[in-house]
């Protein structure tokens, strides 16, 4: 009650026309006092499954922009596909010629598994396929020392971080990207034109990371393969297939196009304009 008391005063101050709510938790106070005061209510969905906040105003609210053509929850004529927010252009994918560079994003959540889990099945594949790859890893802090010593007992060509900031480079230069099934990941990976394997976090809200994988593996620009008992053996399985078959890789990367995922930026601030015109 108090953040929500605090949010009228402040919104009583600032007299905005319009009032922005991306779905966060903490996002609830100040629709609500939006509402309470009759100001009008965007919303803006992240996911393929409309968020609970935004669920809760979605009455309320003048427009609900997505970032997937198709959002579970989000029907009506007051619904625009506008995508989502990232800074990153389409990069052309080149067939790789001797090297293949494997690009591993772990994200925050469920980082562990990727550190122990998918470095596993990296090192378990055949010989002849870890001579030709390049792995390049975001690890957690605690965890890189051991995952280095790993790949390095195997001989494979390893470069390990908690985080890169410059993460469309190393896209640019990824031939196959293993990754969470995180909104703003999705949107990297695909604008930028790569193909990947979507491990999606099973402990997600609403089971949104598996839908979200779901519409990008639907258009053959992604497999997934999801976190239970058969994960490390279906991981395994398919990277060996993925790894030797440069064509399906391309295939995939191809096939991004039709997910018609894409930079909403422009059509945000185009939607937003509108509904203040």
């Amino acid at each position: 009650m108090y953040s929500c008391a605090l949010a009228i005063y402040r919104i009583r101050k600032l007299k905005p026309r319009l009032i922005i709510g991306f779905g966060s938790y903490a996002s609830f106070p100040t629709l609500l006092a939006a509402k309470i005061l009759s100001i009008p209510i965007v919303l803006h969905e992240q996911n393929t499954v409309l968020g609970r906040v935004n669920r809760f105003f979605f009455k309320s609210a003048k427009l609900i922009a997505t970032s997937f053509p198709e959002t579970k929850y989000a029907e009506g004529s007051k619904c625009v596909f506008t995508g989502n927010f990232v800074d990153i252009e389409a990069q052309g994918y080149s067939r790789a010629e001797t090297v293949l560079n494997v690009l591993i994003i772990a994200g925050s959540q469920g980082a562990n598994f990727f550190d122990d889990v998918v470095s596993s099945v990296i090192c378990d594949l055949p010989v002849e396929v870890k001579e030709r790859i390049r792995v390049t890893q975001q690890c957690t802090k605690k965890n890189i020392n051991k995952v280095k010593s790993l790949y390095k007992s195997e001989g494979i060509d390893c470069e390990l971080s908690e985080f890169f900031d410059d993460m469309e480079s190393r896209l640019a230069n990824a031939h196959l990207v293993i990754s969470r099934a995180g909104a703003t990941s999705i949107a990297e990976i695909t604008i930028a034109e790569r193909p990947a394997v979507y491990i999606p976090y099973p402990h997600s809200k609403d089971n949104h990371q598996f839908c979200n994988a779901k519409h990008i593996e639907d258009s053959g620009a992604a497999v997934m393969v999801e976190q239970n008992s058969n994960a490390k053996k279906n991981l395994g399985e398919l990277l060996v297939d993925l790894l030797q078959n440069c064509q399906k890789l391309c295939d995939m990367a191809n096939n991004t196009k039709k997910t018609r995922i894409r930079n909403g930026v422009t059509e945000f601030i185009k939607a937003i304009a509108q509904e203040l015109s």
